[in-house]
């Protein structure tokens, strides 16, 4: 009876991975969820999250505060304030990145990468405003993949977004010179200066903006272009790097017809709809654990007038995921999520897999007074 009790369980687990292997529900690869009471201190929609050594960091951008959140005992650890004026003060902070608890870098829109410690309290501030040269000010946001990356040896690198802001008719080879899309920062020395690395003349045939998404590798740093499937993987030099184009079934609706449209003679709620019957990439995450990239994606969809396309810029339906093999970026599986459920923008990756929020404000089960976190792990895909 007991050999027969374990050949049951065996068969049972093996049955199960291959049930888990073949199903295209993003739901059954949930293998954790947590739960953390909050309070309205704490704002259920942030711009910039990031996780380190079992916290999680939470910006509260209208509070200017940053919320941090012990997950394995599940409750809120401290609060740092962000001074605005005073000998703490910050002006106006543009997200955060923790490089470690006691030290804290917060981009400001005066051009200025700030470090603070644990108290809110800044230590030193440091100024690149000569190295924006169309005056884009640098930011730090999980939103669309703006955090800043880091190569773990004291270097960070930062994204510059000065391509976005240059006009079509003067987008050519001399632009993608002229203006680097990445800049690094020394921490121990206190100096910026640009990567050698220039956007290749292949991405000039989008003919729209130029922006990218960041994430980085142990080895590298990984731009993704909004509006394709194009990836530069650039080691932490500057120097090399390679082009890839990432498959998917899912985002493969890419079109110049929001760019090129007459924008000014058409209403908000019309450029919305226009640019959200397209596909746009919401950013990528690297999972240095389980070796995976995550894709998150907008595929397109047409909306009808009486649909507020407007709610979409925060909070989109819906998302897609792609995952994707990390050593040479080859596609395992791809997800749409359910929707009204998920969070876009809102992810971070720890030792157990990829995690999400399922506060959307049109879930029925969202509670403004719980933060919740659904741990997805696809390393049995592959």
């Amino acid at each position: 009876m007991k050999n027969t009790l374990i050949v049951l369980f065996l068969a049972s687990i093996f049955s199960c991975a291959e049930k888990k292997d073949l199903s295209t529900n993003p739901l059954d690869y949930i293998t954790d969820i947590t739960a953390i009471s909050i309070d309205r201190k704490t704002e259920p929609y942030t711009r910039t999250l990031q996780y380190l050594d079992g916290d999680l960091y939470w910006w509260n951008s209208d509070r200017e505060t940053i919320s941090v959140f012990d997950l394995n005992a599940k409750n809120l650890k401290k609060t740092i304030k962000m001074e605005r004026d005073g000998p703490n003060g910050l002006g106006s902070p543009i997200g955060f990145f923790v490089s470690n608890p006691d030290s804290i870098y917060i981009p400001t829109a005066a051009y200025e990468l700030n470090l603070i410690n644990s108290k809110g309290e800044r230590l030193s501030d440091y100024d690149y405003y000569n190295y924006s040269k169309l005056g884009i000010v640098i930011a730090s946001m999980t939103r669309f993949s703006k955090m800043i990356q880091t190569n773990h040896a004291g270097g960070f690198y930062l994204g510059l977004r000065d391509l976005e802001n240059v006009s079509q008719s003067d987008l050519n080879e001399n632009a993608l010179q002229e203006y680097p899309p990445i800049l690094s920062f020394d921490k121990a020395k206190g100096t910026f200066e640009y990567l050698e690395f220039r956007v290749p003349t292949s991405l000039l045939k989008f003919n729209d903006f130029i922006d990218f998404g960041l994430t980085s590798s142990s080895k590298s740093i990984l731009l993704f272009h909004y509006q394709s499937n194009t990836l530069y993987e650039v080691d932490f030099n500057g120097v090399d790097f390679k082009e890839h184009q990432l498959q998917s079934d899912l985002m493969k609706n890419f079109s110049n017809q929001y760019y090129q449209s007459p924008r000014m003679s058409s209403s908000l709620e019309d450029n919305m709809r226009l640019m959200y019957k397209y596909s746009e990439n919401f950013g990528l995450a690297f999972d240095p654990h389980k070796k995976l990239l995550y894709r998150f994606g907008w595929p397109g969809e047409e909306f009808s007038e009486d649909i507020d396309a407007m709610q979409f810029s925060a909070t989109p339906i819906y998302f897609t995921i792609s995952v994707y093999d990390g050593s040479d970026f080859s596609l395992i599986k791809e997800f749409t999520l359910p929707r009204n459920t998920y969070l876009a923008h809102h992810y971070f990756v720890d030792e157990k897999g990829l995690n999400l929020f399922p506060m959307h404000p049109d879930n029925p089960e969202f509670n403004e007074d719980e933060m919740v976190i659904h741990t997805f792990d696809f390393s049995d895909l592959r």
